[in-house]
């Protein structure tokens, strides 16, 4: 071959080359522009919504889907409502971030205006569910009462699963799971009965094992002291005579007051001889729960923590 001949041939090689090179990043380009606009279809609690794979501007109602996103570090929210946001969840009182109403009277103009990829919300904001769905695709979380803590992965697989972060989200929860596993087994060798306690400006409901607290005695293996408990969703209300009568060896109480934001009532609600006079209170095994935590956000990545730590009270003391 000819010296201009080899030439011919090295730039026509070079051109080949570039052109495959082309091609495949075009490719790639493409591909990574289709992952980005894939979307998958979820479904939830009030039906199944098609969403977009990690939407980039998220407008959250359940705070403990807000809890769980700040855990696993994802950063697509613009707006929430802010009145009675827990202390755990400060960070998002910040002006970045929209304020869109109550947590069950959702500013739907102010939503709109966010123009979200996706609306997540809770059971409190079920109402308002086809007017949302109107604005953005939305989808809705919630509890199992005779299934707590498998709902609960549920919705923080499905978290996980939008944003891409299902490692993560597997690794922090097993974290959780070991610790669930070593309260159990005290609770289970040292046989505590218990009762849960809301107290609600002066009046008290208890609440039992398929319940909103159900977690304790499902998954932490507390045995609830009174087996027919009227399980609603404001729970069975009863009287400190009730209280004294039932005599749990811990009786776990949460502040209803507090936990929206009010004074702190339970323990001046609680001072009486009556409650004195129980096993609990002279063994100190009275037990006042993180309210914000239990009432609003609770099944959170981070606040399901709060929880575990909280009934583990009832063991190290």
């Amino acid at each position: 071959m000819n010296k201009k001949a080899a030439i011919i041939a090295g730039v026509a090689i070079i051109g080949l080359v570039g052109a495959f090179a082309l091609g495949g990043n075009k490719k790639k380009s493409q591909d990574t522009a289709l992952e980005a606009n894939a979307s998958m279809k979820i479904v939830h609690s009030l039906g199944e919504t098609d969403v977009v794979k990690n939407p980039k501007k998220v407008v959250v109602f359940d705070y403990s889907v807000l809890d769980t996103m700040d855990a696993l570090g994802i950063e697509n929210v613009v707006g929430l409502p802010k009145a009675t946001l827990p202390e755990s969840l400060e960070k998002y009182k910040d002006k970045k971030y929209a304020d869109l109403g109550a947590l069950k009277e959702p500013d739907l103009e102010g939503i709109k205006s966010q123009n979200p990829d996706l609306i997540i919300i809770g059971g409190r904001q079920a109402d308002f569910y086809d007017q949302l769905s109107e604005i953005a695709p939305t989808i809705s979380v919630n509890k199992d009462n005779k299934d707590y803590l498998g709902s609960v992965k549920k919705n923080i697989d499905t978290v996980a699963k939008i944003f891409g972060v299902e490692e993560k989200a597997k690794e922090e929860f097993a974290k959780a799971e070991k610790k669930i596993e070593e309260l159990n087994k005290k609770v289970k060798e040292q046989d505590i009965n218990a009762l849960t306690v809301m107290v609600n400006e002066g009046n008290l409901s208890v609440y039992g094992e398929e319940s909103r607290f159900g977690i304790l005695y499902q998954s932490f293996g507390f045995k609830s002291k009174d087996q027919n408990i009227d399980d609603s969703t404001h729970g069975q209300n009863v009287t400190f005579e009730y209280l004294a009568k039932q005599n749990p060896q811990v009786m776990f109480v949460l502040d209803r007051g507090v936990a929206i934001g009010k004074s702190e009532s339970a323990k001046s609600t609680l001072n009486n001889d009556m409650v004195k006079s129980m096993d609990a209170f002279k063994n100190d095994k009275i037990i006042y729960l993180d309210g914000t935590t239990w009432y609003l956000n609770d099944g959170g990545l981070n606040s399901l923590n709060t929880m575990i730590d909280d009934a583990m009270k009832a063991v190290n003391k």
